[in-house]
């Protein structure tokens, strides 16, 4: 079996605005709680990659509890169930 850091990992189009949501309340928590700041960073480039939408390495912005306040305000799409 090959370990999943050499996976190549795609998502369906279909199960991106799932994954965008999980990833949405997963911050929120670790934003009210601020204790965890690398697991913050990890999930907020992960959602970054979903959400910035160019091809190639990205290039993320200076993350700090204060700029994914704002990003997680602005930035990310609530997704309601329809």
């Amino acid at each position: 079996m090959v370990p999943l850091s050499e996976k190549r990992h795609r998502l369906y189009n279909h199960e991106i605005p799932e994954v965008i949501e999980g990833l949405r309340l997963r911050l929120e928590t670790l934003l009210e709680e601020k204790r965890n700041q690398e697991k913050a960073e990890v999930a907020f480039r992960a959602m970054y990659r979903l959400l910035d939408g160019s091809t190639g390495r990205p290039k993320y912005p200076e993350f700090s509890w204060e700029f994914l306040s704002y990003y997680l305000d602005f930035n990310v799409p609530i997704i309601e169930d329809a």
